[in-house]
């Protein structure tokens, strides 16, 4: 008897080891989140009519690079890994229209980033010849978008879709964006339940496999 009680116990503490595994996985999953990321520079060339050459020069001679700085934090307490994401560059040819240009396409190599660190991403892309044109005001509204996935460094090894935008709006005399103050790109509400609905099987199966351990606990 003593002995069937012993094993008993050790049952119930593997149980209870097991759940409490599965439950400490399924709080970790809620609390994972994508990295913030936002834009600190952001210069279209072509629409600066200070330097040089840019006042009397064709579309054809002007410089169309984009100029940007685009900042990758990472605020969760695990690391993250990148997998190779596109930036996306597009622009609003006039102020009463929502369809934007393509202008051009970065591709960001994939990387590794540790908790609570930050990571810039300083480069020029080419517009491919296509040209932006002023669209007669003092504004231009630009249009960034990002996409990929990052999984993260944990036991777990949970996934999250990284779909994020956000308008960016130009001085059409000096090519540099308004605002002075970081711009965070955000998540659009359709990007939002799309991640949810991929990200869900994983917490649910931990639960249901949590929810099976105390059943088996007092067969």
């Amino acid at each position: 008897m003593a002995h069937g009680l012993c094993l008993e116990n050790l049952k119930i503490m593997i149980y209870i080891t097991i759940s409490s595994v599965l439950l400490i996985l399924f709080i970790q999953s809620l609390h994972r989140k994508i990295p913030s990321i936002s834009i600190e520079e952001f210069y279209v060339n072509t629409l600066n009519n200070t330097a040089t050459g840019n006042t009397t020069a064709t579309p054809t001679t002007k410089n169309t690079t984009i100029y940007f700085d685009l900042k990758l934090y990472n605020h969760n307490p695990v690391g993250l890994y990148y997998r190779p994401m596109n930036l996306t560059f597009s622009y609003f040819p006039n102020k009463t229209t929502n369809s934007s240009i393509p202008l051009a396409v970065y591709t960001l190599r994939g990387f590794h980033q540790d908790h609570h660190k930050e990571k810039h991403f300083r480069d020029t892309v080419m517009t491919g010849g296509m040209m932006v044109q002023p669209g007669g005001g003092s504004v231009m509204v630009m249009r960034v978008d990002l996409v990929g996935r990052v999984k993260f460094k944990s036991i777990a090894q949970w996934k999250r879709s990284v779909v994020v935008g956000i308008d960016v709006e130009v001085d059409e005399f000096t090519g540099e964006k308004l605002k002075k103050n970081s711009i965070k790109l955000i998540p659009s509400g359709a990007a939002q339940v799309v991640d949810w609905l991929i990200c869900l099987p994983a917490p649910a199966v931990t639960l249901l496999i949590l929810s099976c351990s105390f059943n088996l606990m007092f067969l």
